[in-house]
């Protein structure tokens, strides 16, 4: 039991109950924090935990053990941060948000993220909130102020009964709207408190002046406890704010305080009971008692001052969420004659099926004015689809492995499922047009989340298509069919996920290809399998081909990088010599030799030899006046700019790298001979004719595959076989 004493200790640094001068104090050493509506509040929540590199809102890709993170959608985060700088301009919340998209897109996900920052900033110093009950004490106190029998003799002398214990009193009616402390002070005094002590913040100060903190007024009973209790201390303010005890609230979705989840069930929000006749009441005073007091409840009710979100809106009958047209539009609630004023975030999810029927509702134009629809697309960027997964496959490491590649070509699956075809009528570049338009899903995938492009781009065609990259991610943003409105789900991949971990202990991207050709065979199951192929696009067959090659290049490279092969060429120097030899012969000149000084004749036989080895095909003329060319543009755009060969000439290292290739693809077939005996003698240990150096070579790519690129020993071994198979 020692957790009670760190227990006891760490609640002594909250204040969770105040007197009403107590709570005062409070306002008045940080008036801002203490005048914030819920728009405000969530505002700050958001900033509080930060963001990202990316600028995405950190509290998304936050570790909760009951919410997951959310991946990529940062302009989802921006649209919703923005909704809510509009309602400080308007000074309520006078829009609904409704998260469309696709099932499995996040959208819930999303809403449960921002109601889990909101339960732990309310935890915090700075996320502190408070409500207040009314306290009664008794009769001992108060007997006779309020309307009993004779005046007690210590009532006067107790600034607040705040802090009685409860054998002291007798009655404790909370507020069940959680009515914010400040309004219990009258209009006309609140608002000049207000802009004397938010004078240092005048923007802020604009945006409460707008609020119901500075406009608004009590909720129907507190206002009737109020002016009851006032009367019969004659007019004395004083004496009836000693009934108020001033808590803190903690905004809690599991208790239904303040994050509140409206499942779509056909039943009213928000209701309306009488509670003077209740029985548990009889303890108040008469003065009380006589009047005619309602109670509030319902899911409304208990969102007040927070988060309030309709799962599936579109599937609840109309009439059960119509009232949110005055809702929005006024900022009030109406129950049986009782306006209430709201202080609610309001937020639902929706698919794309069902607000499309929506749209054909006679009422939808009504709707219109007061939802605000942000897209909830699924994800296009492979990188950040990765992200969703990981944590699984960390829980699975135990019985299956996911070798390198093989999440990637399940994820870029899954992306290409989701891209259109780029029209070259929907760009005003007309270069940028050609070159997108010519571009296959794999490609475009690579380019989205790396900026890669295909090497058979020039150098300018790769600059244009990187500077156009925010038109190309918004060619269909707002077309019907948007990229991210079909393909794959992530729900899908998590259900493939499971299956692949079940059936196999390593699983490379072989795997993966194998299952993937198995899955597009089931169009029944998948509507994206169903729709008409754009050359390689809407193509799944064509996918799975340029997944199996792109991996297959890329365990390539592993492979080459782990021969123990060392290229020794310096590619700067050659080139840089290459091209010094190449503008004297052409202006008729010697070259200075850099060791000597001397000045000596062309290398006819180098220029030869290094023309050779980059395995040029066009006019020796033509290629050698275009490499000078390129160096005076270089030299033009760069005055005064050392020059790195390397960077200017990226294309002759490519293909000097090729010539070393050609040596690493003699290694790599002697592997594949010798890679049946290395299997039998590590495996079986039984002996084979395989001599001791080519068993330490083979070695060496197995360790360095496993120890460089993280693959396991029988993944290492698979990949060889599997590429030696396509490829050798």
């Amino acid at each position: 039991m020692d957790w009670i004493k760190e227990a006891n200790q760490q609640n002594q640094h909250h204040q969770e109950v105040l007197a009403y001068n107590d709570y005062m104090e409070l306002f008045e050493k940080d008036p801002r924090r203490e005048s914030r509506p819920t728009f405000e509040y969530l505002y700050d929540m958001l900033n509080y935990y930060g963001k990202n590199e990316d600028g995405s809102y950190a509290l998304f890709t936050k570790k909760h053990i009951d919410t997951q993170k959310v991946f990529g959608q940062r302009k989802v985060q921006e649209s919703i941060v923005q909704n809510l700088i509009n309602f400080q301009e308007e000074g309520f919340n006078n829009r609904f948000i409704l998260l469309v998209g696709p099932n499995g897109s996040s959208k819930s996900s999303m809403v449960r993220k921002i109601m889990k920052g909101a339960e732990e900033y309310s935890e915090t110093e700075d996320g502190a909130i408070y409500s207040f009950s009314w306290i009664f004490p008794i009769d001992n106190y108060v007997k006779g102020t309020l309307g009993l029998n004779t005046e007690s003799r210590n009532s006067r002398d107790l600034p607040s009964f705040a802090y009685l214990e409860d054998k002291e009193i007798s009655a404790i009616l909370p507020s069940e709207l959680k009515d914010h402390p400040l309004l219990l002070i009258p209009k006309e005094y609140r608002q000049k408190i207000l802009e004397e002590k938010l004078c240092d913040f005048p923007e802020f100060l604009d945006h409460v002046k707008k609020s119901y903190l500075y406009q608004g007024d009590l909720s129907k009973r507190n206002r009737m406890i109020y002016d009851a209790l006032l009367k019969n201390y004659k007019g004395q303010h004083d004496e009836v704010l000693k009934h108020i005890r001033v808590e803190r609230i903690k905004i809690s979705k599991r208790y239904s305080s303040g994050a509140v989840t409206i499942e779509p069930q056909m039943h009213v929000d928000a209701r309306i009971q009488q509670i003077t006749m209740d029985k548990r009441l009889s303890n108040l005073p008469p003065s009380l008692q006589s009047l005619n007091m309602f109670q509030l409840s319902g899911e409304v009710i208990l969102a007040n001052r927070g988060i309030l979100e309709f799962s599936d809106l579109l599937k609840r009958p109309l009439d059960t969420y119509k009232y949110l047209l005055t809702t929005m539009e006024t900022g009030h609630i109406n129950l049986g004659g009782i306006v209430t004023e709201l202080d609610i975030f309001f937020i639902g999810t929706s698919n794309e099926v069902h607000l499309a029927a929506f749209k054909q509702h006679p009422d939808f134009n009504s709707f219109k004015g007061r939802f605000n629809f942000i897209r909830v697309p699924y994800l296009l960027n492979y990188r950040d689809e990765e992200k969703i997964y990981k944590e699984q496959i960390d829980g699975l490491s135990d019985k299956s492995k996911f070798e390198p590649h093989s999440l990637t070509a399940l994820c870029l699956f899954a992306i290409m499922s989701r891209l259109r075809s780029s029209q070259t009528k929907n760009f005003d570049d007309k270069k940028l047009a050609t070159i997108i338009s010519n571009i296959n899903p794999l490609e475009k995938s690579l380019f989205i989340a790396d900026n890669i492009m295909p090497d058979r781009l020039d150098s300018e065609s790769k600059q244009i298509l990187l500077n156009g990259k925010d038109d190309v991610l918004g060619e269909f943003e707002f077309e019907n069919l948007y990229e991210g409105k079909f393909g794959i789900s992530p729900r899908d991949l998590k259900k493939i996920i499971y299956k692949l971990s079940s059936r196999h202990e390593q699983i490379t991207f072989v795997e993966i290809i194998e299952y993937l050709q198995k899955l597009i065979t089931k169009k029944n199951d998948y509507d994206f399998l169903n729709m008409t192929p754009q050359a390689d696009y809407h193509h799944p067959a064509r996918f799975i081909a340029l997944i199996k090659d792109h991996c297959i290049n890329l365990f390539d490279l592993e492979l080459r990088e782990s021969l123990g092969l060392v290229d020794e060429r310096s590619y700067e120097d050659y080139i840089r010599r290459y091209i010094e030899n190449v503008n004297a012969l052409l202006k008729g000149e010697k070259v200075k030799n850099t060791i000597t000084g001397r000045f000596e004749p062309v290398d006819d036989y180098f220029i030869k030899e290094f023309e050779s080895n980059i395995g040029l095909k066009e006019k020796v003329e033509t290629f050698r006046s275009h490499l000078i060319s390129t160096l005076g543009a270089y030299y033009l755009d760069n005055p005064g700019a050392n020059i790195n060969y390397d960077t200017v000439f990226p294309d002759l290292v490519t293909k000097l790298q090729e010539s070393f290739r050609k040596e690493q693809k003699k290694v790599i077939e002697n592997v594949a001979k010798n890679l049946v005996f290395f299997e039998a003698e590590i495996s079986e240990d039984d002996k084979t004719p395989l001599s001791q150096k080519h068993k330490d070579q083979i070695q060496v790519i197995v360790d360095n595959l496993q120890n460089k690129y993280g693959y396991s020993l029988n993944g290492a071994l698979g990949g060889l076989k599997y590429l030696i198979k396509e490829r050798y």
